[in-house]
């Protein structure tokens, strides 16, 4: 993000953020350590659990409430963690990298500087700063990354590869992340990272056929983060370039025009207004030439009040 980008951003809505987030990581941390030492103070304190547990007789009674304590810190634990949605949202609800990118600055990650440097290569890579994803990403670590962070790891770098021209590098990715699945979830997240590289391979053959297979693969094989805004808005830009490829004009337009209402500062937006508003594009090419020619005669007219 550049100095100007980041002055753009509001920078109130960012505290609000990071205010909140860190909130909610806190009461529930501090919930969560709490039931742990009532706890061990029922169970190993002055007063026994058998103390407690008199009143209601023993047995069953003694394990529903331990189940209950479990029960209660799982919980606290999940409210604890849910405070990342905070900041997470920016980019999955409001679909605002930048916002995003200021956010992730302010984060700690719990001294996890790798997941810190992932998450700022995604914002900067939804942005449409390329160069300087790919700059992040290679800095990046994936060797503590675990389930989505993985998958999110080798999908960027895969996808600023074969937007470098170094699709020959994708298989690299790939058998690197076969190399390191370690449940089912990283099997499902190996068939999801194949089918999104091979739906770009298809799309540079010009096998649209393929490609479209590929597109409908990824759609089955998405899970709940395939009904984010900012995943709905990225499938939607995909679903438009290839009617667009297919000479489909009125499927590429309505796809297009859900990127643009709904995609608000994504990269993908851009595409989809050189698409829809052309006369746009041909103005804003104008510009620049409009522009440098008025800085080139204030030049000379400052050039000759000098003389």
């Amino acid at each position: 993000m550049t100095v100007e980008q980041m002055t753009a951003v509001d920078q109130r809505e960012v505290d609000r953020r990071i205010r909140r987030c860190r909130l909610r990581q806190w009461l529930g941390w501090t919930a969560y350590a709490l039931v742990v030492i009532h706890l061990l103070y029922m169970i190993f304190g002055v007063f026994p659990m058998q103390a407690w547990m008199r009143p209601y007789g023993r047995g069953m009674t003694q394990l529903c409430v331990i189940v209950l304590h479990f029960v209660v810190l799982f919980v606290l634990a999940v409210v604890a963690k849910t405070g990342s949605t905070w900041v997470y949202g920016a980019l999955q609800k409001e679909c605002d990298p930048f916002l995003f990118e200021a956010c992730v600055y302010h984060m700690g990650f719990m001294g996890n500087e790798n997941l810190k440097r992932l998450n700022l290569a995604i914002a900067q890579y939804y942005q449409g700063n390329f160069q300087q994803a790919m700059d992040t990403i290679m800095h990046t670590d994936p060797s503590s990354f675990k389930k989505t962070n993985r998958l999110n790891y080798y999908v960027l770098k895969s996808g600023l590869c074969f937007r470098f021209g170094m699709g020959d590098k994708v298989r690299e990715l790939e058998n690197e992340f076969q190399r390191r699945i370690s449940g089912k979830q990283d099997t499902k997240n190996m068939q999801l990272l194949c089918v999104m590289n091979n739906l770009k391979r298809a799309r540079a053959n010009k096998d649209y056929e393929s490609a479209w297979r590929f597109y409908h693969e990824w759609f089955h094989l998405s899970g709940a983060e395939s009904q984010q805004l900012w995943s709905k808005v990225g499938r939607a830009w995909q679903q438009a370039v290839l009617e667009r490829d297919c000479g489909n004009e009125a499927g590429a337009r309505a796809a297009f025009a859900y990127v643009e209402k709904y995609g608000n500062r994504l990269m993908f937006v851009e595409d989809a207004a050189r698409f829809l508003h052309p006369e746009r594009a041909e103005e804003h090419a104008k510009q620049p030439e409009e522009t440098a020619k008025t800085e080139g005669e204030g030049e000379r007219d400052n050039g000759g009040a000098e003389a």
